[in-house]
């Protein structure tokens, strides 16, 4: 007997042994990090708050939606021809689809609403706060549509998995998960850019920057899945080849709990010492001295001594067009004890500063400023 059911052939190609791999490896994998993430935030930080059990509630949606998966392609998930799929596998294929969908959403708002609580429970700035609480509301609200939508997507709600119902209609699913696919990497996009004030504003050393870039690099990565699930899905047959689309799903959630549960790994003794070596400024002190507004007085520092009226690059453009510009903060210098007046005008010019000089002299008994004629 071959691994899907009532199939005519017993070694009919089929894709569900990678499917399982991936599903299974990357379920271990997940469950060791946040493993080791609780113990790191129950016995060396010594607190557990909502993000952690975020993740945990999050972990558990993901190894639901796995076994649903594994338990799919025994009713013909994975096979190469869509013309091998046994009739009577049909419908317990659509039912665990449908039913798988829901955990798959939860999975996905699950991680993003952890990474986006982390930065809540230890940021200080109250404008930085209310950004990320805006961003928590928006994409709970987003995947509240979408999980609802899911749960509707067809009328009535069975013809999503009963081929024999003929009436009623359903949502197209190229379009529907499109939509909501490039609306999800929109969120991705979102949820990376929530530290980028503090890092911003912080000062790291070279392993620790290191580890942000390998960290963002990872979160590129996660939101470039949604590309390939959408090309994916536009490239299937029919609905009964989603394979690869469910395959990216599995790697999608478990990546999304890896990634959000590197950061609270950060204590641990061995990442500690790798971390901190050379570090002029820990994580902990740059979101305590965090403020919105210094940092944006930096951003727009930053932008003027780049751009402004004394960069170097303006100064080289005023020298390509061979002129210079009077400051206006001219001073008059004049040598005390001196009968000579000067008056000294500078002029700022992009390869050093030309003084014009101008020297009037009179006599005795001559009003300073008035020359005559004959003085002359």
């Amino acid at each position: 007997m071959g691994w899907t059911y009532n199939v005519v052939d017993p070694n009919v190609a089929t894709n569900a042994p990678t499917v399982a791999g991936v599903g299974i490896t990357f379920t271990i994998l997940s469950f060791s990090i946040v493993c080791l993430r609780l113990y790191v935030r129950k016995y060396i930080v010594k607190a557990i708050n909502i993000d952690d059990w975020l993740i945990v509630v999050t972990w558990f949606f993901s190894f639901i939606f796995v076994c649903i998966t594994l338990a799919q392609t025994r009713w013909g998930l994975g096979l190469r021809n869509v013309e091998d799929m046994p009739p009577q596998d049909v419908y317990e294929f659509g039912y665990l689809q449908y039913i798988g969908a829901p955990f798959y959403i939860c999975a996905i708002l699950g991680f993003k609403l952890s990474i986006i609580f982390a930065f809540l429970r230890i940021a200080v700035d109250r404008t930085y706060r209310i950004g990320i609480i805006c961003i928590s509301i928006t994409c709970s609200a987003f995947y509240f549509c979408f999980f609802v939508a899911q749960l509707n997507f067809c009328f009535p709600v069975s013809k999503s998995w009963d081929p024999t119902i003929t009436t009623g209609s359903c949502f197209s699913a190229v379009l529907f998960y499109t939509a909501m696919g490039s609306l999800t990497f929109i969120f991705d996009i979102l949820t990376m850019l929530t530290p980028i004030p503090i890092l911003l504003h912080s000062c790291f050393s070279p392993c620790k920057n290191f580890m942000i870039a390998f960290l963002y690099l990872l979160g590129i990565f996660l939101s470039l899945i949604q590309i390939l699930r959408i090309t994916s899905l536009r490239s299937a047959r029919s609905y009964l080849d989603t394979s690869t689309v469910l395959t990216w799903s599995l790697v999608e959630v478990n990546l999304g709990i890896i990634l959000s549960s590197l950061i609270p790994l950060a204590p641990l003794p061995v990442l500690q010492s790798f971390l901190e070596k050379g570090s002029p400024q820990s994580l902990a002190q740059s979101l305590a001295s965090f403020d919105t507004r210094r940092t944006i007085d930096k951003v727009r520092d930053g932008f003027k001594k780049r751009f402004g009226r004394e960069s170097e690059l303006r100064n080289r453009v005023v020298l390509f067009l061979g002129y210079g510009e009077l400051r206006p903060d001219l001073e008059r210098e004049q040598r005390p004890g001196s009968r000579l007046g000067a008056s000294t005008e500078e002029l700022n010019f992009p390869m050093g500063i030309l003084k014009t000089t101008e020297v009037i002299i009179s006599r005795e008994g001559s009003s300073w400023g008035e020359l005559k004629e004959e003085d002359v």
